[in-house]
């Protein structure tokens, strides 16, 4: 048999780079080095420290020590803070984070927007710990070795990082990590699990499977235990329905003057308190008279809509999802409110759309990360006199900002909403006029 030379491959030996200045934190929350051979991002690391790292790539480093300390650094609490991918900014201090997140998006607005806030607000805080009501875990079943994780993502991998608490959680999805740890092993459904969320509504939280087929009549017994036990609802979304396991009590959210029934599938703003506290700021904000009309685009199952109306302005709702504008309705029927709700895509053109030819004297926007390219062009050429844009994504409102700032809009007030504490996302709240 013919025997062929295959070189070994070789392995690339990595640049360790000593006594390295931090100049800076990036959008996301990396520390920012200029080497010789071009700028590396070092998660972990932070202004003003001297660091030796480890180059991984063109623009990627790790960081390996730490020479000259910052001020702004803590001690993070959490046990699984350098395995787990989500709470990266645990080692900076709380008001830093928020300073910093006020700076990513005052930069970015002037890099891409040349736009600049005539005033920034103090942040919208609220409880940096046990603030998260919804929570999605990763899990995997290793049906060879009988083995089953459930956790979170490790930084920038599929590897599952097992946890049995999370400091960012509510109290009340807290207690249930360890238990399904301890149940879902021993369902036949954990071989088609694809992942399992935890929601505190108002007055009940859920359990939220997803499953490729429903659970068999054994599994169903041993869930509606569960429930009993530890007093929440068990939903199943599997590819033939979504639906609770037993009858389940409405799911709802408070925001500003009533509750809101929903779906668990429903989008739900992530901080239990700050959800409401903006909805306050944007009506504050828009200046609600009863002459307005007003047209809100991205708007669920009616988190600002149904305030705006309560405080007498005609409002219509655009959402894109049927099934949530059928439950926008819905809620504006309970809460006896006078309110337009469509189903449209905002991203296609609004030409044929009979809500589109109305006059609207101020617009609400909250968008996905994507932004609102086409809807926010639409928006500007109406001309309504406020506009209040709720961002998730500063790169993409800084591109729609440009858009109102080259039709005449001026950017009065800016303000960031800490909804993500120990973490580099942002939230941020925006005002615009008519010059």
């Amino acid at each position: 048999m013919a025997q062929f030379y295959k070189p070994q491959a070789r392995t690339a030996k990595l640049q360790r780079l000593t006594d390295q200045q931090v100049v800076g934190l990036d959008h996301q929350g990396r520390g920012v080095v200029r080497t010789a051979k071009g700028v590396k991002f070092v998660p972990g690391a932070l202004p003003d420290e001297r660091v030796t790292i480890t180059v991984q790539g063109k623009h990627d480093a790790q960081l390996e020590r730490i020479q000259t300390v910052s001020e702004q650094r803590v001690t993070p609490p959490c046990a699984f803070y350098e395995q787990c991918g989500g709470c990266d900014l645990q080692h900076l201090a709380l008001a830093a984070q928020r300073a910093h997140k006020q700076k990513v998006v005052t930069e970015m607005l002037a890099k891409f927007a040349q736009v600049e806030a005539l005033q920034w607000l103090e942040p919208l805080a609220g409880d940096a710990w046990h603030y998260r009501r919804r929570a999605r875990l990763a899990v995997h079943y290793d049906a060879k070795r009988q083995q089953f994780k459930m956790g979170f993502r490790a930084p920038k991998s599929k590897r599952i990082t097992v946890i049995d608490a999370c400091l960012v959680l509510a109290e009340s999805l807290n207690k249930l990590i360890a238990p399904l740890q301890h149940l879902l092993p021993q369902l036949e459904l954990v071989k088609q699990l694809g992942h399992v969320e935890l929601i505190e509504f108002e007055h009940q939280v859920v359990v939220l499977l997803r499953l490729r087929e429903w659970p068999t009549a054994s599994d169903q017994n041993h869930l509606e235990q569960f429930s009993k036990t530890y007093n929440v609802a068990i939903w199943c979304d599997s590819e033939q329905q979504l639906a609770p396991l037993s009858t389940s009590e409405p799911l709802s959210y408070h925001t500003v003057g009533l509750s809101i029934h929903c779906s668990p599938t429903n989008f739900i703003q992530a901080h239990r308190q700050l959800s409401e506290i903006m909805v306050e700021q944007a009506l504050t904000w828009l200046d609600i008279q009863p002459s307005d009309k007003v047209l809100e685009l991205y708007a669920g199952s009616g988190n600002f809509s149904l305030p705006m109306a309560l405080a007498g302005a005609q409002v219509t709702a655009i959402e894109g999802v049927a099934s949530m504008v059928d439950q926008l309705k819905a809620n504006a029927h309970r809460a006896q409110v006078n309110l337009a709700a469509f189903c449209t895509d905002l991203e296609q053109s609004w030409s044929s759309q009979a809500w589109s030819n109305e006059q609207y004297t101020k617009v609400l926007l909250d968008p996905a990360r994507a932004g609102a390219p086409h809807a926010i062009q639409e928006v500007a050429t109406r001309q309504p006199q406020r506009i209040v844009y709720v961002s998730c994504a500063p790169d993409t409102l800084a591109r729609d900002a440009k858009v109102l700032k080259e039709s005449g809009y001026q950017l009065k007030q800016a303000q960031v909403v800490d909804m993500f504490p120990q973490t580099h996302h942002i939230e941020v709240m925006t005002l615009f006029e008519r010059e």
